[in-house]
């Protein structure tokens, strides 16, 4: 009685609200859940801790679905993802939804964490190739629906991740970044949405015009940026609880 009684009390505490909690070297790797969110710690010493939300109501017969990728800007630097809980596509939908329509948020996201300076284009693509290949948890990608999207420093980050591998996104969406005009070409394959607040200081309106600029000199069909014409450098809330943008990308495949 005692010994049904001690695994009922073990079992109470690992699925609780609080979370459950595996350790590696007992399962092999190491995650958190939170919730919907799973807190999840590289394989690799090169890649990039993260979070990662499944789409409400996913299972095993909902098929492949698109992944998001989520870069933070440089105010959000660290190493405990759980300070991106409440600073990710999906929170900022919430945020104007109240959770009406979280179900159809359509996308699994991945929430990396920077603790250096820059995002670095190579530890990116390492986080992506592990989930991927990742044998963790029960979902499948479409390797044809992979998107990028950052903010401020995140955006910087996504252009440059695009330019150097631009055959691993269907679509990227920088906001308030900027990129390299003379490698604009590396990305004519790939769609862009960019946003930009007019009266942005911290990082000016030109690092984003000049980008899309080269683009569009290059007759890119599937190029546009859309400027906030009272807005300064503070936009990540409200590009993201646009359901339009995700509408968006779900129209751009690899």
């Amino acid at each position: 009685m005692r010994l049904m009684l001690a695994r009922f009390l073990l079992f109470a505490l690992l699925f609780s609200s609080a979370g459950l909690l595996l350790y590696r070297g007992v399962c092999d790797f190491y995650l958190i859940y939170q919730g919907d969110v799973i807190v999840v710690q590289s394989e690799s010493s090169d890649g990039y801790d993260y979070l990662l939300r499944i789409p409400k109501g996913y299972n095993d017969f909902s098929g492949p679905q698109p992944l998001l990728i989520y870069l933070h800007g440089a105010g959000d630097r660290g190493t405990d993802p759980m300070t991106l809980v409440d600073k990710d596509p999906v929170a900022f939908s919430r945020k104007e939804y109240r959770n009406r329509e979280t179900a159809e948020f359509p996308f699994i996201v991945a929430t990396p964490i920077c603790p250096e300076k820059r995002w670095e284009p190579s530890r990116i693509i390492i986080m992506l190739d592990e989930i991927l290949a990742s044998t963790r948890f029960r979902y499948q990608i479409d390797p044809n629906r992979i998107y990028l999207t950052g903010y401020s420093m995140g955006g910087f980050g996504t252009y440059e991740t695009a330019m150097a591998y631009p055959e691993r996104f269907a679509a990227i969406v920088p906001v308030a970044g900027g990129g390299e005009p003379d490698k604009a070409e590396k990305l004519k394959d790939v769609a862009i949405w960019a946003f930009h607040g007019a009266l942005d200081e911290t990082v000016p309106l030109p690092s984003t015009q000049l980008v899309v600029e080269a683009m569009q000199n290059m007759d890119h069909k599937h190029v546009q940026m859309s400027v906030m014409a009272q807005q300064g450098h503070d936009i990540a809330e409200e590009v993201y609880r646009d359901k339009t943008l995700y509408r968006w990308l779900l129209r751009h495949r690899r």
